[in-house]
């Protein structure tokens, strides 16, 4: 007999308010979810006035491993996962890592909603790289998405060729190029960290998948610092917080994250994480008093639109798929 034949015409009234309420209280986390990602965000933008963008990602990357790593000794999981799995497990942090880091030079670069919301074509390029590795489905529906996605693109980058000098006077256009084109490598970097997860399937716990995540993040971006970068102590307190603050808002985002993930049904929690852009708009305007113009607007209107039309298209294939 088929699952459906084996559950009841009518459910009792307690188990439906039960499950009701664990939704509820699963679109809550990722809500709050967005709330810490924006404040880690917030942080990253205040610190980059003095830290160069992998000394934050270092910043981060220890306070994340390591309460990940208690995190993981306090529930009797095996920090580094199983062996077999570890080179999934290192190529899933590597590109989280460089993903990260390429988030951070784009919020140095650009307004903080502008790299906030190029950051979010994560999940278009997602389905993408789905479609080439994990064979998922990429219909007409999600190509019409994407295209409509690249159109914002080119809204929020204003090209100079395309909109003249005038537009973006408060960035330098170089800068502008830069910061857009590492918003747009981070969330393919964050795609392939993500088709990884999946391709690895529920066998891993997801506070391994952040062990990893930090560990790698912790050599890759000590490294890179030595390398490429000046790093420096911080001078003063308010230093010293924005650099912890940065580690402490992102590990509450992905414990957050996990939860809400593990409760909320996959369409309304995409909605429920567009609240980041919403966030990064107003530290934006109040904190940083970064105006958005109207070419941002729209262009943000087009990248958030097509990115939850997607998420809720593919939830509502699935809810199908799973009653057939």
């Amino acid at each position: 007999m088929s699952s459906s034949e084996n559950t009841p015409l009518l459910p009792t009234s307690n188990s439906e308010h039960h499950e009701r309420r664990q939704e509820l209280i699963g679109l809550a986390w990722m809500a709050f979810t967005s709330l810490g990602f924006s404040f880690s965000s917030l942080f990253v933008k205040l610190s980059g006035a003095s830290f160069p963008p992998l000394e934050i990602v270092f910043s981060r990357s220890i306070v994340q491993f390591s309460f990940a790593f208690i995190g993981c000794l306090y529930q009797g999981v095996h920090p580094f996962g199983k062996r077999e799995l570890i080179f999934g497990l290192i190529i899933r942090g590597f590109a989280g890592a460089f993903g990260l880091a390429l988030f951070y030079v784009a919020v140095a670069a650009l307004p903080l909603a502008d790299a906030t919301v190029l950051f979010f074509m994560g999940p278009i390029f997602t389905a993408i790289l789905a479609r080439l590795v994990l064979k998922e489905s990429f219909g007409p529906f999600d190509q019409a998405a994407s295209f409509t996605s690249l159109f914002g693109v080119g809204l929020i980058a204003k090209p100079e060729f395309i909109f003249g000098d005038h537009v973006s006077q408060e960035i330098d256009p170089q800068q502008r190029l830069i910061g857009v084109l590492a918003a747009l490598l981070g969330a393919v970097m964050s795609a392939i960290a993500y088709v990884t997860v999946r391709k690895m399937g529920r066998g891993v716990p997801p506070l391994v998948h952040v062990v990893y995540f930090g560990a790698v993040s912790t050599v890759f971006s000590f490294f890179g610092t030595l390398l490429f970068e000046n790093p420096s102590l911080p001078d003063n307190s308010t230093q010293w917080i924005n650099l912890t603050m940065v580690g402490l808002t992102a590990f509450a985002g992905q414990f957050m994250l996990t939860k809400g993930l593990q409760l909320s049904p996959a369409g309304p929690g995409t909605l429920m994480r567009n609240f980041d852009v919403v966030f990064a708009f107003v530290f934006g305007i109040v904190i940083f008093h970064e105006t958005p113009d109207k070419f941002t607007i729209f262009g943000a209107t087009l990248i958030i639109g097509s990115t939850v039309a997607m998420g809720l298209h593919k939830w509502r294939m699935t809810t199908i798929s799973n009653r057939d």
